[in-house]
């Protein structure tokens, strides 16, 4: 699978994630580089809280369509949601 096609999936799950946790957040994930991706977290306004590296293993972990998300990756965003 190409780094596209990781941070195309890893989007969907973060989105998804999002959704199911009721956030005020959004996300782009920027890069894929050893077994890490970059994301960057939004308020809804668009301003920037902070950029992030998540384990792969914590992508890998999670199904938002089956209402499961890592519980390190629920903790951190549900945490980021504090800040909008």
């Amino acid at each position: 699978m190409s780094d596209d096609e990781k941070i195309r999936e890893a989007q969907e799950v973060l989105n998804g994630a999002i959704v199911n946790l009721e956030g005020k957040i959004k996300c782009k994930v920027i890069k894929y580089k050893s077994q890490n991706y970059q994301v960057q977290f939004f308020t809804k306004e668009d301003k920037l809280i902070m950029p992030v590296q998540i384990p792969e293993e914590w992508m890998k972990q999670s199904d938002p369509k089956g209402n499961v998300i890592e519980d390190k990756l629920k903790t951190l965003l549900k945490n980021l949601g504090s800040y909008s």
